[in-house]
């Protein structure tokens, strides 16, 4: 379809990816169908307004004459003719042509604004609903997507896809569309004017479409790739800027002001340097377009001229002609110049496309979980990242009783947060099994499996909401007293009690309202209110002063209180007071037991307290 539209410019394989986009605007044909008669009423009006011209030269000014007489026959040439017939004597032969003729032509304008205005509304409108039911499918695929991916693909790069791909694929294709038929049924139209006013004409101008044709397949091949390395460098420009607001403190207490604004001239550049290369061969091709039609112009005038001296025509079908040619060549350029965003529009389309294809996070579980006692077993786990030499975790092996507190200790890489993203399956095993209640974690439901944890980690998210949103992220039916219970037990009602809005006090982008402390807390509240039978802590008190870690180690006691607890910390006072201590070195278990124990031993972990700074 897309290959008959575009005289073969583009093939099917080009627009494999945009057609499969067309699904988010079927739903809505009923108003494409109302939008496209519009275009066809906006066509319509364009070309009678070239052959307005004629009549207006060879009847207009003369004088009256009388009613037409019927062409006899009963056939429905005869009938259309006698129509044209009264229609013309009505508009240019009466008496009242003097009004009747500005009156219609006044109508005539006033029909094309109004369609011109139905079709520009309907497709917008038709966008803007299908550009919003393409993102939330895209959103939603994001969400299923492996940390795996996350990890791996920028934010730019998302945002990119998000944002402006889907905008470009179906917004695109509505200016596209709107253009493609208009213009063409403008063309149409006027070529059935200029065949009806003069056929030798006609065929002079019918020379310059293939003419034309070539000349948007030689840009359409040229700007293929530039267009495409432009999108891309979107992508790396919302990353750069992303990255460097995120990391603000970072540049500026390292003075690297000089450094990001390198890197982003350096993006930007590249972009810059790409988009002269487009807007150089948009604007030249404007030009060659206008040139071949000037061409075919000088060559028409010629002929007619020749022709009026023999005879051939008359004035008003000259002047008829010569306008609905420059009527002609708005659409022709628009028509030649589409090749640049039906390409942008393609690459927009795949690119979407390979987003909504990648493979979402793998769930082979069927098993649900319920009232689990919550012990834990790793059997002879490997786990071996892509890009690391060796494994982060080797023939791994550890049995953990429900209810006991584990802390996992040892140097940074030794596989520590390897194993506490082992068990909601963040990171998948090489090989081996990781068991709940004899259960293996693979033979359960993702999303079930995931509500067995709760997780408390150095680096702790919040979203831009209220305090009260944000802990009950996990349970959303939750009420304002679970969650002021929740933060009473977080020692954070302080924190309510000194803000005029209380709990429904904003927080800002990451809690940039709290400190570190309470930002902490808050997650440890939000986890509390979770009510998960196992506890994940890593690396929770890390960074924080004296006072607040005081108050953070309460509100962990408080928290691991009757749950199974893994513990991955440096400080001692939350490790000290753990029914045993695993050891961890180069992703194996060295040593293993209680902290006096460990110390009178005086192996490996005695060493790295003294040596690594496990403290108090």
């Amino acid at each position: 379809m897309i290959e008959k539209l575009t005289f073969g410019l583009f093939s099917e394989q080009d627009s494999r990816s945009f057609t499969r986009l067309l699904a988010y605007i079927k739903p809505y044909k009923m108003r494409l169908f109302w939008a496209v008669l519009a275009i066809v009423g906006v066509a319509f009006t364009e070309s009678y307004l070239a052959a307005f011209i004629a009549p207006l030269v060879n009847q207009g000014f003369a004088a009256p004459t009388e009613p037409p007489q019927l062409v006899m026959g009963n056939d429905i040439v005869a009938t259309l003719q006698n129509l044209k017939n009264e229609f013309n004597y009505l508009i240019w032969g009466t008496e009242d042509k003097v009004w009747i003729v500005p009156v219609f032509f006044i109508s005539l304008v006033i029909f094309r604004g109004i369609c011109r205005y139905a079709s520009t509304y309907l497709m917008t409108w038709v966008s803007v609903m299908a550009i919003s039911s393409l993102r939330r499918d895209m959103f939603k695929k994001m969400l299923t997507l492996s940390s795996d991916f996350h990890q791996k693909t920028p934010a730019g790069d998302v945002l990119m896809n998000i944002v402006q791909m889907a905008e470009g694929s179906i917004s695109g294709a509505s200016n596209v569309f709107i253009v493609l038929i208009r213009d063409t049924l403008i063309v149409i139209g006027l070529i059935c004017v200029l065949l009806y006013l003069n056929w030798q004409l006609s065929l002079i101008v019918a020379l310059m479409f293939p003419i034309l044709s070539l000349l948007s397949r030689y840009y359409r091949n040229r700007l293929k790739g530039i267009i495409n390395s432009a999108q891309l460098s979107i992508g790396t420009l919302n990353n750069t800027v992303n990255e460097i607001h995120q990391g603000n403190r970072v540049v500026k207490l390292f003075g690297g002001q000089v450094q990001a604004q390198k890197r982003f001239e350096a993006v930007n550049q590249t972009l810059v340097r790409l988009n002269k290369k487009i807007t150089q061969a948009s604007a030249a091709r404007s030009p060659f377009s206008e040139l071949i039609a000037s061409f075919a112009l000088a060559v028409v005038i010629f002929i007619a001229l020749w022709q009026s001296q023999q005879g051939y025509t008359t004035i008003g079908e000259f002047m008829a002609f010569i306008v609905a040619m420059l009527q002609m060549l708005s659409p022709i350029k628009n028509l030649a110049n589409i090749s640049i965003p039906m390409q942008s529009m393609f690459l927009a389309s795949d690119s979407v496309c390979h987003f909504l294809d990648r493979q979402p996070e793998k769930d082979t579980g069927t098993k649900q979980l319920r009232n689990i006692s919550g012990s834990l077993k790793f059997e002879n786990v490997d786990v071996q990242y892509e890009t690391a030499n060796k494994k982060a975790l080797d023939n791994f092996n550890l049995t953990i009783q429900s209810g006991e507190r584990v802390a996992l200790v040892g140097r940074s890489g030794s596989g520590k947060t390897t194993v506490v993203n082992l068990l909601p399956r963040f990171v998948e095993p090489s090989s081996g099994n990781v068991f709940i209640d004899d259960t293996n974690i693979a033979d359960v439901q993702l999303v079930n499996l995931r509500t067995q944890f709760a997780l408390v980690s150095q680096d702790v998210f919040l979203f831009d909401d209220t305090l009260f949103e944000n802990v009950r992220y996990g349970r959303p039916e939750a009420s304002e007293e679970e969650v002021l219970t929740a933060l009473e037990a977080a020692n954070l009602l302080d924190l309510v009690n000194n803000h005029d809005k209380g709990l429904h006090q904003l927080i800002g982008a990451n809690g940039s309202q709290l400190s570190g402390g309470q930002r902490q807390r808050v997650s440890i509240a939000r986890a509390i209110l979770k009510d998960a039978p196992i506890l994940l802590l890593d690396e929770a008190t890390s960074a924080l002063d004296n006072e607040s870690e005081h108050l953070v180690q309460q509100a962990l006691e408080r928290l691991m209180h009757g749950r199974t607890s893994i513990i991955v910390a440096h400080r001692l006072t939350t490790i000290e007071n753990a029914d045993r201590i695993v050891v961890m070195d180069e992703g194996k278990i060295i040593e293993e037991g209680s902290h006096n124990f460990l110390m009178k031993k005086g192996g490996y972990y005695a060493k790295l307290r003294s040596v690594s700074g496990l403290n108090s």
